[in-house]
Order: C-alpha cells, then sequence, then structure tokens
C-alpha cells in the first residue's frame, strides 16, 4: 500500500542519514587528527603536512547510499549489473581510504611511542628477509599454498640442512688436517730428541773429529726430516684442495641402490598391526606376563604367555625394524694411525648396515653412561631400589641410560645377542611408561642423525612422529613384561651350581 511504502521509504532515509552522520563524525575525526599532528610537528614538516591536510579535506567524504534504494532505483534506470559494478568500485575506494587512515594512525602511534611499527613496515621487511631467504638458500616458493605448516617446517628445516651440512663437513675436514700436523710436530720433535739422545750415548769424548762427524750427522738428519716435512706438507696441501673443492665425495651414508629403493611402508604397516595385537592381548583380564620361559632364540623361544610373546616377537622387531631403516655404520681410514694412512688423497668410505642397539649403545656412550651408573650415588639408589639420586628425583634420561646400563651389565656375561638386549629395552621402557620418551631422547640427538642416519631413511624424513603417536596407545596399560627373559635359564643354571 502507499503507507507501508511511504514508512519504507523513511526507514531507507533514516539509514542513510545514520550512514552519513557516521561517515561525516569520522572525516572531522580525521581532520581533528591530522591538525594535531601539525600542531605536534617539527616547523620544516608543517608545511607538509598542511598541504595534506588541504588534500583530504577537499577530497570529500564517501558516498553513503543506500543499497536497496540503489538496487530498486537500477531495474527503472540502468541494468542491474552496472549498478553492481559501480558500487564494487565505491567499496574498494572506500576500503582504500580506510586503509591509508589506518596507516595515518599507525605512523603516529609509532612516531608517539605508543606503538609499535605499523603493519605495512613490519610486513615490507619480513618480505625482504624472505627474499633474501629464498635466494641464498634456492627455495622454490610456488608450491607453499598447497603445502601444510609441518610440510613447510620440513621444507624449510631440509633446505637449511643442505647449506649447514656442508659446511660441518669441511669444518670437520679442518680439524682431522690439524690433527694430523699436531701429530707431526710432535713425531718430528721425537725424531730429533731420539737421535740427539743417540748421539750422546755413542760418543762422550770432546774431540774435534768426534765434534765434527756429529755435526755431519746432525745435518744428514736435518736434512733428511725437512725433505720428509716437505714431502707431507705438499701431500696434505693436495689432500686439502682435492677434497674442499669437491664437496660430493664426502656425502655421508651413501647407501646401496637397492636400499634406497626400499620404501617404509610395508615396516610401518606391521608396527601398526603389532601395537593392534599387543593392545587386543593387553585388554585380555587374565593376561600374566611373568613366568618362566626357556630361551630367547627366534627360533625356538616358546613362551608361556601371549602379551610377552607378541611384545618381544611382533612389537620389539618392528620398532627395530624402523629405526634400522636408512641406519648405517661409516667408517673411514682417515685416522692418524697408521701415521702414513691419514694422507691419502682420496678417502675411502665403507658403510654397513647398523643394528638398532648399537644405535642405543652410542647414545648411552655420548651421554657417559658409564659414567653415570658408576657414581657412589647411583650404585646406593640402585641398591635400595630408589627413584632418588643425590636427593634429587630421577630425570627421563637418567632413568634410560640406567636401564641401558642394567641391560648391559646382565646380559654382556651371557654374550647375549643385539636382538635380546633390544627386546629387554623395549620390555623395560613398556614396564616404565617411558617408550616414547626413551625413543625420543635417542631418535632426536641430531649428532646421531647426522652420524649413522641416511637422509632417505625413515626417521630423518619424518622424524619417526606418526610412530609416536601409534606407540603412545600403548601407554594406558600397566606392562610387567620380564626384562631378563634371554638370561633367566642361565641365571637359574648358574644359581643351582
Amino acid at each position: 500500500s502507499l503507507d507501508d511504502d511511504r514508512l519504507q521509504h523513511m526507514e531507507e532515509q533514516y539509514e542513510l542519514l545514520n550512514t552519513s552522520l557516521i561517515a561525516l563524525t569520522t572525516h572531522f575525526a580525521q581532520v581533528q587528527f591530522r591538525l594535531r599532528q601539525i600542531v605536534e610537528a617539527a616547523p620544516d614538516q608543517k608545511e607538509v603536512l598542511l598541504k595534506n591536510l588541504e588534500e583530504f579535506a577537499f577530497r570529500g567524504i564517501p558516498e553513503m547510499e543506500n543499497s536497496f534504494c540503489k538496487l530498486k532505483l537500477s531495474r527503472t534506470e540502468s541494468s542491474l549489473e552496472d549498478t553492481l559494478s559501480l558500487q564494487r568500485a565505491k567499496q574498494t575506494e572506500l576500503i582504500e581510504q580506510l586503509k591509508q587512515q589506518l596507516a595515518d594512525l599507525e605512523s603516529y602511534a609509532y612516531e608517539a611511542g605508543e606503538a609499535g611499527l605499523p603493519q605495512s613496515v613490519v610486513i615490507e621487511r619480513q618480505k625482504v628477509i624472505i627474499d633474501q631467504l629464498k635466494g641464498q638458500l634456492n627455495l622454490d616458493v610456488d608450491e607453499f599454498d598447497k603445502m601444510s605448516v609441518e610440510e613447510l617446517r620440513k621444507y624449510i628445516d631440509n633446505a637449511i640442512g643442505q647449506v649447514i651440512i656442508p659446511l660441518k663437513m669441511k669444518e670437520q675436514l679442518v680439524g682431522q688436517l690439524k690433527t694430523q700436523l699436531a701429530d707431526l710436530e710432535r713425531f718430528i720433535q721425537f725424531l730429533q730428541t731420539d737421535a740427539t739422545i743417540i748421539d750422546k750415548q755413542n760418543c762422550k769424548c770432546s774431540c774435534t773429529g768426534c765434534n765434527q762427524h756429529v755435526s755431519k750427522d746432525h745435518e744428514q738428519i736435518r736434512g733428511k726430516i725437512l725433505n720428509t716435512v716437505k714431502r707431507i706438507t705438499t701431500l696434505l696441501h693436495i689432500f686439502a684442495t682435492t677434497q674442499l673443492h669437491a664437496p660430493k665425495k664426502f656425502k655421508r651414508n651413501s647407501p646401496k641402490k637397492s636400499m634406497k629403493m626400499k620404501h617404509w611402508g610395508d615396516l610401518r604397516a606391521h608396527l601398526e598391526m603389532a601395537i593392534e595385537h599387543v593392545i587386543e592381548l593387553a585388554k585380555e583380564p587374565d593376561t600374566c606376563v611373568d613366568s618362566d620361559y626357556m630361551s630367547d632364540s627366534e627360533c625356538s623361544t616358546q613362551c608361556t604367555t601371549k602379551l610377552a610373546t607378541a611384545v618381544r616377537k611382533q612389537l620389539a622387531v618392528s620398532i627395530q625394524s624402523l629405526m634400522q631403516h636408512g641406519l648405517v655404520n661409516i667408517s673411514n681410514n682417515l685416522s692418524v694411525v697408521p701415521f702414513t694412512m691419514c694422507f691419502r688423497p682420496k678417502t675411502a668410505t665403507t658403510s654397513s648396515d647398523m643394528h638398532a642397539w648399537e644405535l642405543v649403545l652410542k647414545f648411552y656412550e655420548m651421554k657417559n653412561g658409564d659414567k653415570y651408573n658408576s657414581t657412589p650415588a647411583r650404585k646406593l639408589s640402585q641398591s635400595f631400589n630408589l627413584d632418588i639420586v643425590g636427593g634429587t628425583a630421577v630425570s627421563t634420561k637418567q632413568s634410560l641410560l640406567s636401564v641401558i646400563g642394567n641391560i648391559i651389565a646382565s646380559h654382556d656375561p651371557y654374550k647375549r645377542s643385539y636382538d635380546s638386549q633390544f627386546k629387554a629395552f623395549i620390555c623395560a621402557a613398556l614396564n616404565a611408561k617411558l617408550l616414547n620418551s626413551w625413543l625420543k631422547l635417542i631418535l632426536r640427538c641430531q649428532p646421531l642423525l647426522e652420524m649413522y642416519y641416511t637422509d632417505w631413511s625413515y626417521v630423518v624424513k619424518t622424524g619417526f612422529e606418526d610412530a609416536f603417536a601409534s606407540l603412545d596407545k600403548l601407554n594406558q596399560f600397566q606392562f610387567h613384561l620380564p626384562v631378563d627373559l634371554a638370561i633367566r635359564q642361565l641365571n637359574d643354571i648358574k644359581d643351582a651350581f
């Protein structure tokens, strides 16, 4: 009806009046803000600020028309598409004006010391940093929008590693050369001292002939030593030049092609099945996990409990296989002894498969596990089965070193295999509910990763994170698995005699 249309028109006019009043108030506030800037500015800047104020004052207020009225008029005056395009253009212009006003406000707040850098300046500096890193690290940013945050983090870490690892290798080479030079100097001093002592023992008189003979011998020995030093220095120079200018020869952990083609998918699936099987058995109420067993041999062991068998023969083996994926033991001939072997112009590097328990032992040696377990306070705590050392609670790392030391002390006298000791380690970790914590300490030790893992290994590629997530399901159960299964029968025989 006519009254309804009139009422609607009045409401639209009222809304337009409100929006126009808000726009006018905002415009006046901007003028006041700029006037305050002019008052507080330095004399040489006031002229520029006045010109900016003049431009802003005559710029006008953005048109704030009711969108409904505009669309209604468009049906009679112009096409709907033209109206929408015009509306978008005005919205874009309004957004740009608001951005400019916000930038001015942030700049003023920063200059007054009431806020940090303006957002535009921060973004500009971050862009400069990213461009520099992109050029230095040779990053391909075309696929960044398709990567998740975790994938992007790993990609950046790999790019940084490609720059840092060659530098570390060169530093290691320089250190080896310094060691060899120091050994060479000591060797020369030894030769000189030995020759002097022999001459004094052979001739104790003070006659002129003997002295001349001794001086000639000294000159001959000195000449031989100088020639030897010159030759060795030349060899060292050639060695350093060839190795420092050919970093590809120092690429570590070079695997066989057949190993490189092996993916960890099957190993990961076996671990998942082993975890599910252990969980099923752990949920059985009548499961007993501490009984007498016969042996730890893979062929003849017949455990009387299903849970212990599943943990030792399936779970431990699956974890061991994943840890051994890409795990190699690198050995080279860059040793100081024998003396002549350290001056070869090429480095002969050999690699062999490494057992997971050997990696655990490397961690134990690196963290001085023997020294920790041999302290009187630690021995006293073990005697009374206490979880404190020196009045403080045992940390996760200390408990790990303690368990490794106990397994070595109990299994080595009976010459148990690495498989047996690793299974005992897994059982002890499950009993303490520290399987994930202990494995993280070992597999996140950066020196071990750089020395013994290839760049395509499961641990390097994934960080063992998805396996940790699966193994975390086992923390809900309280295990009482036998750690001494491989030596129990031998201990019984020893006690019997």
